[in-house]
């Protein structure tokens, strides 16, 4: 039976009267017991224009609002009410706290929701009906994470599903490493990584161009990254799985040289040396399945953003790819997962079924 907890939560800062909530509320950072609630609060806006009569265009003044919660239980519910005018429907919401050792979970891997709202708001509903305990974005939320006005249009799209599940996001190279996105979802570290369940999750930033304009201290960032991911993955060799999400993908069937990067073909070695059971990633806007190695390559970056071709699969190591908007539910059971690829017209494009190493490692003599 599980234990409800319902919590009402109280704003670290006064919600002035001009004060409106464009964002969340949603849940990030979530350990088996603690995790972070947050909202964002328009507090203003700045007009501009041509000239002193044409300020035609509106600048949200923004403010990001969070609280830590400690003391949960792993598995439990928790349900919360944030602070604000408004309907209260909006300003409440629930999450699972993440599960330990062996259990049964959901969760959806979708990204680059830029450009296309339409589209992006669609592609979410259909998430939505899935109530999924966590979501992974790949990166590409918004077009310019330097355009302050877009990201209450990207929260507003949202808003049904992040009150209601977990959000993982990575960076993508079109939030431009802005600040915003490290402060809306309380990420202390460009890159991170969080269990659930049985699995294990790394998530990088692939985003290099973004990182330093000195080529110096690009290199720097990525070798401490992959000191830092090594050293995750040696230490969680005994998970049923071990996932890792990037923005930009290590192996791709859309062959255009200036959208591909020169530095994730490279981690292909890192992977088959700790076993990882599965790589997630976006920025090429379709449906990619590569199986290289025992090691499963989606691209799953059609969450709203122009589509793009897959004109070039890999001899021997494509398995699928289609050119559509889609999202990626996931089902983990035990040592068990199941993976769909689902169209936004509802067709399905794939399954692919695993069963973890462990499960399947002979058991051991006493």
């Amino acid at each position: 039976m599980r234990l409800l907890i319902t919590l009402l939560i109280c704003a670290t800062s006064a919600l002035y009267a001009a004060d409106k909530v464009v964002g969340g509320p949603y849940v990030v950072n979530p350990a088996a017991r603690s995790a972070t609630i947050g909202w964002v609060v328009e507090t203003d806006g700045v007009k501009t224009g041509g000239a002193p009569d044409q300020l035609t265009r509106r600048i949200p003044v923004l403010r990001n609002e969070k609280i830590s919660m400690t003391g949960l239980k792993a598995g439990e519910t928790v349900y919360y009410e944030i602070p604000g005018a408004g309907p209260l429907e909006e300003r409440t919401g629930r999450f699972k706290v993440p599960p330990t050792g062996p259990a049964s979970f959901q969760f959806v891997v979708f990204g680059d929701t830029r450009t296309r709202d339409d589209l992006h708001r669609r592609i979410v509903q259909a998430i939505s009906k899935t109530d999924p305990d966590f979501v992974i974005h790949t990166g590409d939320l918004v077009a310019d994470g330097y355009d302050t006005a877009q990201w209450p249009v990207f929260f507003a799209i949202e808003r049904d599903l992040l009150r209601k599940t977990v959000f993982f996001p990575v960076l993508g190279n079109h939030e431009r490493n802005n600040a915003r996105f490290h402060e809306f979802f309380a990420i202390q570290t460009p890159y991170y990584s969080f269990n659930w369940g049985s699995a294990h999750f790394v998530l990088l930033n692939s985003d290099l161009n973004n990182v330093s304009v000195s080529p110096a201290e690009r290199e720097r960032f990525w070798a401490e990254q992959m000191r830092w991911m090594e050293d995750d993955l040696q230490k969680n060799q005994k998970a049923d799985f071990r996932m890792v999400v990037m923005h930009h993908p290590a192996l791709t069937a859309y062959q255009e040289p200036s959208h591909m990067s020169k530095d994730t073909p490279g981690l292909v070695p890192l992977f088959e040396k700790y076993k990882v059971t599965a790589v997630f990633a976006g920025h090429d806007h379709n449906y990619q399945h590569h199986l290289k190695n025992g090691i499963h390559y989606i691209v799953t970056g059609g969450g709203g953003a122009p589509l793009a071709p897959v004109d070039q699969p890999i001899p021997g190591i494509t398995v699928k790819v289609e050119s559509v908007e889609h999202y990626t539910p996931i089902q983990i059971n035990g040592n068990r997962a199941h993976i769909q690829a689902i169209a936004l017209d509802g067709h399905l494009i794939e399954t692919i079924d695993l069963i973890s190493p462990t499960a399947m490692a002979p058991a051991s003599r006493q």
